[in-house]
């Protein structure tokens, strides 16, 4: 009995590790179809396919749209939903055991716009992870506003901000650009486009997103 037992556990020990093993195309496949709208399981995995045999993956999806599949890693997705969105999904590991998928939607209209929720892998929402509360500050060189002597008219930039995430493969990690610079009047924009950082870098660190050092 005793040995039986000791099985039975060792079975569903090598199961655990093999789904927590799984590559990114895996969950794409088991996505829930309210996540994709019009993108069939057929479809999903016939882009799949067409990618990993060095073809153009494009597939016809609802009302008349295509698919493309852009990028496709073991822990990283971007697929194109239309000429103007696009989708990601990002295996994140934040430890040995614990798996979480984040999913980011990106709408150009025109400046670039995302969403991030995040998803344990039987994409069921996921308790504890959150995106920062981005503001402007966050994408401004106040430093090198001093050496210009712009400080004045730091103001002057924003008050709009639409920032675009882009997961980035291997790591726990994520590059956040914003719009502020191309949103300036063209006049400002080469005057005071040099106080904007054109992108931050934050890492997943003591169970939350921070900016790297600048």
């Amino acid at each position: 009995m005793k040995m039986k037992q000791f099985l039975l556990l060792l079975s569903l020990s090598a199961l655990a590790l093999t789904g927590a093993a799984q590559p990114v195309a895996h969950y794409f496949t088991q996505m829930p179809a309210e996540l994709v709208p019009g993108i069939t399981i057929d479809t999903r995995k016939d882009l799949i396919d067409f990618y990993k045999n060095g073809k153009i993956s494009v597939m016809p999806a609802a009302f008349g749209g295509k698919v493309q599949l852009m990028t496709l890693e073991e822990d990283y997705l971007l697929l194109k939903t239309s000429e103007r969105s696009e989708v990601q999904i990002k295996i994140l590991r934040p430890n040995d055991t614990l798996r979480v998928l984040a999913v980011v939607r990106t709408v150009a209209g025109p400046l670039k716009d995302s969403r991030v929720k995040f998803y344990d892998t039987s994409w069921k929402p996921s308790k504890g992870w959150n995106m920062p509360a981005f503001t402007i500050n966050d994408f401004l060189d106040v430093t090198k506003a001093k050496e210009l002597g712009l400080t004045d008219r730091i103001h002057e930039i924003g008050p709009r901000l639409f920032v675009a995430i882009a997961f980035k493969t291997g790591e726990n990690a994520f590059v956040a650009t914003s719009s502020l610079k191309e949103d300036l009047e063209k006049g400002k924009r080469e005057t005071l486009g040099v106080l904007v950082r054109d992108s931050v870098v934050y890492r997943w660190y003591n169970d939350r997103f921070q900016p790297e050092s600048r």
